[in-house]
């Protein structure tokens, strides 16, 4: 692989990152989009700090300046994609339920882990480290916290966090599942943690009425699972920031 123009040097470059926060932004994005591409391309097993040095053209130094480690890169790539993942389904659904852009997150997660068997074993490294595990937990009971508080769907936030501990164990489950020997059919399990997590929050009703649309809306979920993949990470804003 090509190495890329390196910006600056080791401290004269960190002092700049210091003393200017868009360039700081600019160089954080950079990094996290090169991580990204990698991750994609050859996993996480195969992804170092030296690859991500090389193909983003960032310095060490610099990227330790953000991150303490890999485990902390993939950390905030989940968190990046999670909140780019809400702008594109907000483009599409502009009128939908706080409720409804909760399930379509995680019909698009669980999409894009059964088309894409890299980016599946780069989740499963995610999700049997603790540390990594646990950041997914945080970031989806954020999400819910800025998704519900303030509608009928807001819980206390002991329940926010034991609601996703839930839902994020099922989706592990339907993870590991994509590995059984035993033919299962992925779509239903798919409706059937929507039908689970619509339920903590919402009626059974709203939770059926929600898993029909989610079926009806089948290619919208690919097509956003794709770009998660293949695009950068966008910029837009997004209504519901954490």
């Amino acid at each position: 692989m090509a190495r890329r123009k390196t910006y600056a040097s080791e401290d004269g470059n960190i002092q700049k990152l210091v003393g200017n926060h868009d360039h700081a932004s600019a160089v954080r994005a950079r990094i996290i989009n090169s991580a990204k591409c990698l991750l994609a391309e050859e996993g996480y097993s195969k992804t170092t700090i030296r690859k991500i040095v090389e193909h983003s053209g960032i310095l060490t130094g610099s990227i330790y300046y953000f991150f303490k480690n890999k485990e902390d890169i993939f950390h905030a790539i989940l968190l990046e994609l999670m909140r780019d993942c809400i702008r594109r389904i907000n483009l599409r659904f502009q009128n939908e339920s706080p409720l409804f852009i909760y399930a379509a997150v995680c019909q698009v997660e669980l999409k894009v882990l059964a088309d894409n068997q890299i980016v599946r074993d780069s989740y499963k490294k995610g999700y049997d480290s603790i540390i990594i595990f646990e950041g997914m937990i945080a970031q989806f009971h954020e999400m819910a916290r800025n998704l519900f508080n303030g509608t009928k769907y807001e819980r206390s936030d002991e329940e926010y966090y034991e609601n996703t501990l839930m839902i994020k164990g099922a989706m592990h489950a339907c993870l590991t599942e994509m590995s059984f020997r035993r033919p299962i059919s992925l779509p239903r399990s798919r409706e059937r943690l929507i039908r689970m997590a619509c339920e903590m929050f919402g009626t059974k009703k709203e939770a059926a009425e929600i898993a029909s649309k989610i079926r009806e809306y089948g290619s919208i979920w690919e097509d956003i699972g794709v770009e998660l993949v293949e695009k950068p990470i966008s910029s837009l804003p997004c209504e519901y920031e954490f």
